[in-house]
């Protein structure tokens, strides 16, 4: 069984729930966003040991291109090279860790937008329906009036 509306102005019965709904939403867009920073910074770290990697790289080419004056010295930059390459597949590793991270952030942000607007569209519905009402209410008072009126003059005439 339907509950009649109370004539006066519009009251959401789930008002709370969508402010709960709208509450959650504003924190998982601040979630996705410090996501979405952490992102970035590990992308920029990324790109600075690579660009590091290239640079050592570019170096080492020229030292072996060359006339080899210190083998020890390239035996040491070889092995830098390799700390190096191990660094950036661990900064890779963590970049990918951000990236997952940042789409699971994004997952939740677009179910919490979803769940907000299935309750708006909830309210808009109930207003409508309210408004409906609300202009049938007041068209049977209008018809109320006007058959007591027409009744009374009826009457008014007779006598």
């Amino acid at each position: 069984m339907v509950r009649k509306p109370k004539k006066g102005p519009f009251k959401y019965n789930l008002e709370t729930v969508l402010k709960v709904r709208n509450i959650r939403e504003k924190l998982e867009k601040e979630k996705f966003a410090k996501a979405q920073k952490e992102f970035q910074k590990e992308l920029e770290k990324e790109k600075k040991i690579k660009d590091f990697q290239n640079k050592k790289q570019t170096e080492q080419r020229q030292a072996l291109s060359g006339r080899i004056k210190d083998f020890g010295r390239i035996l040491q930059g070889h092995f830098h090279l390799g700390k190096v390459k191990t660094d950036v597949d661990k900064q890779e590793k963590a970049r990918l860790e951000a990236e997952q991270k940042k789409e699971e952030q994004r997952e939740k942000l677009i179910k919490s937008i979803m769940d907000r607007k299935i309750m708006d569209k909830d309210k808009d519905k109930k207003k409508v329906s309210w408004r409906k009402l609300m202009n049938k209410e007041e068209t049977k008072f209008l018809d109320d009036i006007t058959t007591s009126r027409f009744t009374r003059d009826k009457l008014e005439r007779e006598e």
